[in-house]
């Protein structure tokens, strides 16, 4: 895909994986959203948002972006088959992890 976010965003500086995995679940849940859609669900700034979408799409090909047909302005953002995988391995394997963890000691 040749199509990029506008460059006026900058790249991010510090990876915050808790926000990353917000993102990607509400991707998860939601399918296919808009960036204020996006914003919303993920509780960040519009440019902060934008700058983890910028490098979930560049850098780790998680999200794909549907542009207009003047390829001007972002349409919709979904998962790619990276990105599912992603979640499904890593992101709800760790919370399946947690859960067990902390069943296991209820009844000690």
């Amino acid at each position: 895909m040749n199509e990029k976010v506008s460059n006026n965003i900058k790249e991010i500086d510090i990876i915050r994986w808790q926000v990353v995995e917000r993102i990607l679940i509400a991707f998860y849940e939601y399918g296919s959203l808009k960036k204020s859609q996006v914003t919303l669900k993920s509780g960040l700034k519009y440019n902060n948002c934008m700058r983890y979408l910028k490098w979930l799409n560049e850098k780790m090909g998680f999200l794909e972006f549907q542009f207009t047909g003047d390829n001007k302005q972002i349409k919709s953002i979904h998962l790619t088959p990276q990105g599912i995988s992603f979640c499904k391995n890593k992101i709800f394997e760790k919370e399946n992890a947690f859960v067990r963890k902390s069943e296991e000691h209820l009844f000690a």
